[in-house]
């Protein structure tokens, strides 16, 4: 059974490996300072938060952040930790399931979405699994000297809806 949950203080080694992974505002790189911020927030606010990815332990995390201040949404990421677990539906199921919950329980939200690297094709097949649609690309999007092109995939309130009809 794969499930989410909260992030636990025993999840930390294995997240410090996977920099931004449970924040988006600075890296997590640092055991110190993970502790640090997980003290403070559990990595759960009103805006911003992480959960784990469980299936019989650790597997990922997935995240979610405001998308940008006109947005009335929010930008989803997961990661599964270990490469060797990658293609058994984990980062499928965690989508899915956060993505239900959000919009559950904040109904001011109204879009999900994700950017996803033009090459990352198991990605893409993440979100078209969880029903998100490819909208467009963003060019020279991302992290590095050299940033990629991207993918935008979305889910919108009305999808979810229909989903629990």
């Amino acid at each position: 059974m794969i499930r989410i949950r909260s992030i636990e203080r025993t999840d930390l080694p294995a997240i410090v490996r996977e920099p931004y992974s449970v924040t988006i505002d600075e890296p997590g790189d640092d055991l110190e300072r993970l502790g640090t911020l997980f003290e403070s927030t559990g990595f759960w606010q009103e805006d911003a938060g992480a959960v784990a990815v469980d299936s019989g332990g650790l597997k990922g995390t997935i995240q979610f952040f405001r998308s940008g201040p006109c947005i009335h949404g929010y930008e989803l990421g997961y990661v599964i930790h270990d490469k060797r677990e990658w293609g058994k539906g984990y980062a499928s199921a965690a989508l899915k399931l956060l993505s239900d919950r959000l919009f559950s329980e904040r109904t001011n939200v109204v879009r999900h979405q994700l950017t996803i690297s033009c090459g990352n094709v198991a990605s893409w097949k993440v979100a078209e699994r969880c029903g998100f649609v490819r909208e467009g690309v963003l060019r020279a999007y991302g992290f590095g000297n050299e940033p990629k092109d991207s993918f935008v995939y979305s889910r919108v309130r009305g999808e979810f809806e229909q989903d629990y009809r």
